[in-house]
C-alpha cells in the first residue's frame, strides 16, 4: 500500500533532521561537512519552510546578515525562495479550494504543485545571487553550477508534475538531477570549491527530502545463501561480492541485466540511500569491471573460494 505523506512541520522536521545527522549523514562520500555557518543557513531555511506550510501568508524573509561564508548564503537565499513558492502555491489553492487536500501520493496533488513552485523558485533565486557574484569568472571547473542544477532539477520536476505526479516522485526526480553530471571530491581551487559545496548542500537538501517521502522499505527477501541485505556471508561460491552504488532505478535494472550476462547470479535490495547489490559469480574479474563502468562503488567487499 502506498504511504500519502503529508506536507507538513512534521515532514519539514524529519526532513532537516536527517539532512543535520551526523550518525546518519545524507551521501556522505560527497566531503562536505556543513560549517557552523551552513548549519545556521540550514536551520533558518527550515524555519522559513516549515512557516510557509503553517501560516497564511508569506513569512518574511530570513536574515542573513551573520553569515559571511559564499555556500551559506547561497543555499539560505534557495531555502528562502524554496519556502515563498511553496507558501504562494499553497495559499492560491486554498483560495480556489479550501478544502484542497495538501498531502503527497499520486494525482499531482497542490503538495507536488507547491514543491515544484519552491524547486523552480529556490533555482531563480540562486541563479540571481551567482549573476551578482565576481567569484565565478575565477571558476576553472566547466561543471554545471549550482544555479544551473537547481534549475535542471526545477524543470525536470515540473515536467513530471503536470502528469499527475506526486510528493516523492518530484522530491526524487529533482534530487537525481541535481546530482548528474559532476564530480565527486572537493575540487582543490578554492573558487572551485565555492561552487561546489554550494551545489553539494542544494543536493542534499532534496536528497534528505526524498529519502524523508519514500515509502518504507519491505522485507528484504534473502538471496539465495541466506544473506539479507548488507551482509556477505563468505560461503563458499567462486565469488561473493557486495557493494552499494548511487544509482537511478533504469541504471540499476540495466546494471543487473549486464551483470547477468555474464553469468553472475545478483540481488538487489533497496536502500536507505542507495540501492544494495549481493552476487555470486565465478568471473569476478569481469563483474568488478562491470560494476566500475556504472560509477564508483561504496562497502564493495569481494569473498573468494579459496
Amino acid at each position: 500500500m502506498v504511504r500519502m505523506t503529508s506536507f507538513d512541520a512534521d515532514l519539514v522536521r524529519r526532513w532537516f533532521h536527517r539532512l543535520s545527522s551526523l550518525d546518519a549523514p545524507v551521501m556522505p562520500h560527497w566531503g562536505i561537512v556543513p560549517t557552523v555557518q551552513e548549519r545556521f543557513a540550514l536551520d533558518q531555511g527550515a524555519s522559513r519552510v516549515e512557516a510557509a506550510l503553517m501560516n497564511d501568508q508569506l513569512p518574511p524573509a530570513g536574515a542573513a546578515e551573520p553569515l559571511t561564508e559564499l555556500p551559506a548564503l547561497m543555499v539560505l537565499r534557495y531555502l528562502d525562495a524554496l519556502a515563498a513558492g511553496i507558501a504562494s502555491t499553497r495559499l492560491a489553492f486554498m483560495n480556489v479550494d479550501a478544502s484542497a487536500d495538501f498531502v503527497g501520493g499520486a494525482g499531482g496533488d497542490v503538495a507536488a504543485f507547491a514543491l515544484v513552485a519552491g524547486l523552480n523558485a529556490g533555482a531563480a533565486a540562486l541563479h540571481g545571487e551567482n549573476a551578482g557574484s565576481p567569484y565565478r569568472l575565477g571558476r576553472s571547473n566547466t561543471e554545471p553550477t549550482a544555479a544551473e542544477s537547481a534549475r535542471l532539477a526545477g524543470v525536470a520536476a515540473a515536467e513530471l508534475v503536470v502528469n499527475g505526479a506526486g510528493l516523492h516522485d518530484v522530491a526524487g526526480t529533482a534530487a537525481g538531477v541535481a546530482m548528474n553530471g559532476w564530480q565527486i571530491g572537493l575540487p582543490d581551487d578554492p573558487v572551485d570549491r565555492i561552487e561546489y559545496r554550494a551545489r553539494g548542500l542544494v543536493g542534499l537538501v532534496l536528497v534528505a527530502l526524498e529519502q524523508e517521502t519514500r515509502d518504507p522499505e519491505p522485507p528484504g527477501e534473502p538471496a539465495s545463501c541466506g544473506a539479507l541485505p548488507g551482509e556477505n556471508l563468505g560461503r563458499p561460491f567462486p565469488a561473493e561480492i557486495t557493494f552499494t552504488m548511487g544509482l537511478a532505478p533504469a541504471e540499476i535494472r540495466s546494471l543487473t541485466v549486464d551483470l547477468a550476462g555474464l553469468g553472475a547470479e545478483v540481488t538487489v535490495w533497496p536502500g536507505s540511500q542507495w540501492p544494495r547489490f549481493h552476487l555470486h559469480t565465478d568471473r569476478a574479474g569481469d563483474v568488478i569491471g562491470q560494476v566500475y563502468a556504472y560509477g564508483t562503488p561504496f562497502d564493495l567487499l569481494i569473498t573468494e573460494q579459496g
